[in-house]
């Protein structure tokens, strides 16, 4: 397996090399971002906003009024409650899934440019190469359970993201060599198998681009027209030198 500077060395070259095919390949991600970017900057707006407004009188008042309000209809305003927590939660977990189907799917474009060692001719058609009911039903269900299990406690959630995340490239290399395809779960599990001693390793990749994220936030953003294609870039590197790797027991995750 090759070490994280070495797939890093890898993906850098590529991108920089061929940036203009390396950002359209990740162009739909990057739309993902922007809007990411613009939802947060206007949801610190409306606090700041909101922080100004002189109503603290009314702001009691209400809050009077709503325990009142509670006393009196608790259980009303409790299944309320638990159905509007419910929507949120599904919410969530689709635009997850939607989110990581279409990167993924860009991920799969930078494997292919990989395998074929040519710069494709239609980066923003090679991006969108991987977006099938089964890709979308795998990326769907692994966001199901890495919620589960981030229910249980943060840190299982986080081990688990890892587990799960070759998935999708397993079902991609399925599709690839015309071979049946399984059914969710199965590529599920085999990315659990794939990923039993390399967890440790993804995440000090994730770790190392600390810098890049923290750029990133303080371009309000600008940062990621390179920074996504180059980690989108490191994504296919990893699991290329992954996949053909004998599990061998190097770390505790």
């Amino acid at each position: 397996m090759l070490n994280n500077r070495k797939i890093k060395k890898i993906a850098w070259s590529r991108v920089t090399t061929h940036f203009k095919a390396a950002f359209l390949l990740s162009l739909v991600p990057m739309i993902f971002t922007v809007f990411g970017v613009m939802s947060n900057h206007n949801s610190r707006d409306v606090t700041f906003s909101q922080d100004l407004n002189p109503t603290t009188q009314k702001v009691t008042d209400t809050a009077s009024n709503m325990g009142h309000l509670f006393q009196d209809n608790w259980l009303t305003i409790t299944i309320v409650s638990l159905i509007v927590l419910i929507i949120v939660i599904v919410i969530g977990i689709l635009m997850t899934a939607i989110s990581d189907f279409f990167t993924e799917s860009s991920v799969s474009g930078f494997i292919d440019w990989h395998e074929t060692d040519k710069t494709p001719e239609s980066p923003i058609k090679a991006g969108f190469n991987l977006l099938t009911s089964t890709a979308f039903q795998i990326a769907f269900l692994r966001a199901v359970y890495t919620l589960l299990w981030t229910l249980l406690f943060i840190i299982p959630g986080i081990i688990k993201s890892f587990s799960y995340s070759q998935a999708l490239y397993l079902y991609r290399d399925d599709l690839r060599a015309g071979r049946d395809i399984q059914s969710t779960k199965y590529y599920i599990a085999q990315s659990q198998k794939l990923m039993t001693d390399y967890k440790g390793q993804l995440f000090m990749m994730y770790l190392s681009l600390i810098g890049w994220y923290f750029l990133g936030f303080f371009t309000f953003g600008l940062a990621n027209l390179f920074t996504l294609p180059y980690t989108l870039a490191i994504q296919a590197e990893f699991y290329i030198a992954l996949r053909g790797e004998q599990p061998t027991k190097t770390t505790v995750l």
